[in-house]
């Protein structure tokens, strides 16, 4: 087994992951060769404007906040694993809250982004959460929130 497989054996939850939103992705996860490399480190899931985004899972949000004009929000979820909510419209949480699993932590602006990070580095976000390859919808499109 290697050591990736093993750290997000690690940190997996003991719950099911609540979808964020409901949509189909229209940019996969791409993995940076190095970490300032090119890469998409999340997905990109097309929405609805104005469709509430929710906590995956429990967790503390750490971060809230504008980054070059795209808010984002970064919830820590335990055991070195943080997931990042981006490209919101607007944001009900601010930093150091508990949010539950399935709560809503902000509305999407039309284009929702979705990324994990476990221990600092980048994992597909679809994969960690459990959404994998079941809800395959067409070349490169996943539906997410069944």
């Amino acid at each position: 087994m290697s050591h990736l497989v093993a750290v997000l054996l690690a940190v997996s939850q003991p719950v099911p992951p609540v979808a964020p939103v409901r949509g189909t992705v229209v940019d996969g996860f791409r993995a940076p060769a190095c970490q300032r490399c090119a890469g998409h480190r999340g997905v990109t899931i097309a929405t609805t404007t104005g469709t509430p985004v929710r906590a995956v899972t429990a967790g503390v949000i750490v971060f809230v906040g504008q980054v070059a004009r795209v808010l984002y929000v970064v919830q820590d979820i335990g055991r070195g694993a943080r997931v990042t909510y981006g490209r919101l419209s607007s944001s009900n949480v601010v930093a150091g809250s508990t949010v539950a699993a399935g709560e809503t932590i902000g509305v999407s602006s039309g284009q929702f982004y979705l990324g994990v990070r476990v221990h600092g580095l980048y994992v597909n976000p679809l994969q960690f959460l459990g959404f994998g390859a079941g809800h395959l919808v067409g070349r490169g499109s996943v539906i997410v929130g069944r």
